[in-house]
């Protein structure tokens, strides 16, 4: 048996939805602006761009993963809830 979703959380849903893959287009604009070559140096202002974009693609990840599963990422636990569902290692 499926669980039926009520329009309020579809619609929850999609937002979240559009939401992740605005932050991933947001990350790939600030990628595109960097220097790409293998040896490439990057300038500080470079460095925080890059850090953004990394931030923004783990937001995005962060929300598609929430999606997914229902349950907040590992990296976002509380001890609690550490505590609840137990570590990483020990699902393996």
């Amino acid at each position: 048996m499926t669980a039926k979703t009520n329009p309020t959380e579809a619609a929850v849903r999609a937002t979240l939805a559009t939401l992740a893959d605005r932050y991933a287009e947001m990350a790939g604009q600030h990628a595109d602006r960097l220097p790409s070559d293998f040896f490439a140096s990057f300038t500080p202002a470079q460095e925080r761009v890059a850090e953004r974009a990394h931030v923004l693609r783990m937001v995005a990840h962060d929300l598609r993963d929430v999606l997914r599963t229902g349950r907040i990422p590992h990296g976002l636990m509380t001890d609690a809830e550490l505590n609840e569902y137990g570590s990483k290692e020990a699902a393996r």
